[in-house]
């Protein structure tokens, strides 16, 4: 990291070579409107209005351009210029150029697009899609749970499961089944996605059914035990798997199919006519039907809703409270894909602005035979306008040996990701950051600093993580006329001064982002990831092994 001390003596070196001091001064251009750090709650024309004054040799104005659209510049060295910008974050470039080549410039930024407070559902957030052979892995995991679930427990809530005669309350003939428990010695699933859902397959080895029944007989009223196995239930249908808010997914089993083999069934003393009106065959095919519908929507929600919910965690210093819902799923042959709605707030910052919404279209992901994810720069944008309006990004940059001691940086506006309208390369913004030069405590001199940041998503750690890289900054540095300049610097100097200690943060940042492990989902790891953009979109596309 390069220090201000070194960076004061090279350029009181160049000072001193003469070359600079040889030149002519530059016009002055002075911009009037739109004001600095603008938020516009919609994107399209800005009118761009200012001066251009000759230097104090007369030299006159050859020509005034903003963002590269000529401005039109009267006698009096007024000037205005009409300019789109695109959603997002921007910069507005004015460049005032004199007949002997002198140029003056201001740079200042705009966020444009739909203001939403803090804390606002992002529709879309993250959007996953899991290829036929994620599945196939989640069909693994799912196998591991089933043989771990409390079919007892599951099933509680269901009972009686079976009941007949009762509609009115237990008469002189009724019968109602309670199912004890449900176990079975082995099991094997299978998920494989289709249009509209996925084909569900289970195959149960071992089947033991314990259960009671209450009934009445001739208006005699009795209790009892039974029991049903089998050597073999195998229970198929297209498994429907729809949003359920924050509780996740709901599953629903249709043309369900249950075939048993060896079916068993040790009834007691139940009479006859009781069993009659049971038709245990039938029934039992319902309890396997209705348990194994019971155990996919938790087994689906672990799987691929575990975020989804009201959830707290401490970071920053600050508490976050976020929630995660479903929104959509879709099926077809090659898998499905999830979209889940977010929003977060952090603790205090309830009474911000807001942050600038953008639209991200849809991204266009393909899983193959892994896992895509496509994240919303939203989210990024909506958790530094948050972190803005905390204060959080008041830096302090210690600058000694020179006629300023440290920088104080304050954010004026909300940095934001967006996508460069020349190329689609997403960059960090950083807009109109207030820079004060102090010695001591005394501020002498003040600046607005305009950068963007080159962001550079990577693969890491051998492919099980990302990395987020920043590149070299582009920095666009006005001296104000806020208070006088007394660092004994000019104002070129002054803004290569900064230029150096902002390289140095910038590699700091980049050092602090290092690695982010990409989570796994159900336990499934992932591997070879790439990332790409796509729609306003970092879409991570991993391998599942």
């Amino acid at each position: 990291m390069r220090s201000f001390a070194f960076a004061t003596g090279a350029l009181a070196l160049a000072a001193c070579a003469g070359g600079p001091k040889d030149l002519a001064p530059p016009p002055t251009v002075v911009v009037t409107s739109p004001a600095r750090s603008l938020v516009q709650n919609s994107a399209g024309s800005i009118t761009v209005t200012g001066t251009a004054t000759p230097n104090d040799d007369g030299t006159p104005i050859a020509n005034v351009m903003v963002n590269n659209v000529a401005a039109t510049v009267n006698p009096d060295g007024s000037f205005t210029a009409s300019i789109e910008v695109e959603p997002g974050a921007s910069l507005i470039r004015t460049v005032a150029t004199d007949t002997a080549g002198g140029v003056a410039n201001d740079t200042r930024s705009v966020e444009a697009g739909e203001l939403r407070p803090p804390g606002s559902n992002i529709a879309s957030a993250i959007t996953a899609s899991v290829s036929a052979n994620g599945f196939t892995k989640i069909s693994g995991i799912a196998t591991t749970m089933i043989k771990q679930q409390d079919f007892g427990a599951l099933l509680a809530p269901l009972q009686p499961m079976v009941h007949n005669g009762d509609e009115s309350g237990p008469d002189c003939l009724y019968d109602q089944v309670f199912v004890d428990n449900l176990t079975f010695s082995d099991a094997n699933i299978s998920l494989v996605p289709v249009a509209g859902g996925l084909q569900f397959s289970a195959e149960i080895d071992g089947l033991d059914v314990p259960a009671h029944v209450n009934f009445a007989a001739a208006c005699v009223n009795g209790s009892d035990t039974l029991e049903v196995t089998a050597d073999k239930v195998i229970v198929t249908g297209t498994l429907s798997v729809t949003p359920n808010g924050m509780n996740g997914f709901t599953t629903t089993l249709n043309n369900p199919n249950v075939a048993l083999t060896n079916f068993q069934l040790d009834a007691g003393g139940i009479p006859g006519e009781i069993l009659n009106m049971i038709d245990m065959n039938n029934a039992i095919a319902g309890i396997i039907e209705s348990g194994a519908e019971k155990f996919m929507g938790p087994m689906m929600n672990t799987a691929l809703g575990s975020l989804a919910g009201d959830h707290q965690l401490a970071a920053l210093g600050k508490n976050i409270d976020f929630a995660v819902a479903p929104s959509a799923v879709t099926f077809d042959d090659n898998g499905g894909t999830i979209s889940l709605d977010t929003s977060f707030l952090i603790e205090g910052a309830e009474s911000s602005p807001g942050y600038i919404f953008t639209d991200n279209g849809n991204p266009a992901l393909d899983p193959g035979q892994g896992l895509e994810l496509a994240l919303a720069d939203d989210l990024a944008n909506e958790a530094l306008a948050q972190i803005t309006a905390l204060d959080m990004l008041k830096l302090s940059m210690s600058v000694p040996g020179g006629s300023f001691d440290s920088i104080a940086i304050t954010a004026t506006s909300a940095p934001m990701i967006s996508a460069d309208p020349s190329d689609g390369q997403l960059k960090l913004f950083l807009p109109d950051m207030k820079l004060t030069f102090l010695q001591g405590t005394t501020p002498v001199a003040d600046a607005a600093l305009n950068a963007t940041v080159a962001l550079a998503i990577v693969p890491a750690a051998n492919g099980t993580a990302v990395s987020v890289q920043l590149g070299t900054p582009t920095v666009y540095i006005d001296v104000l006329n806020d208070i006088p300049n007394n660092t004994h610097l000019e104002d070129n100097d002054l803004a290569s001064a900064v230029k150096l200690s902002l390289d140095g943060q910038i590699a700091t940042i980049s050092a602090l982002l290092g690695t982010i492990p990409l989570p796994s989902i159900a336990g499934i790891t992932l591997r070879q990831v790439s990332v790409e953009g796509s729609e306003g979109y970092v879409c991570v596309k991993a391998t599942i092994l």
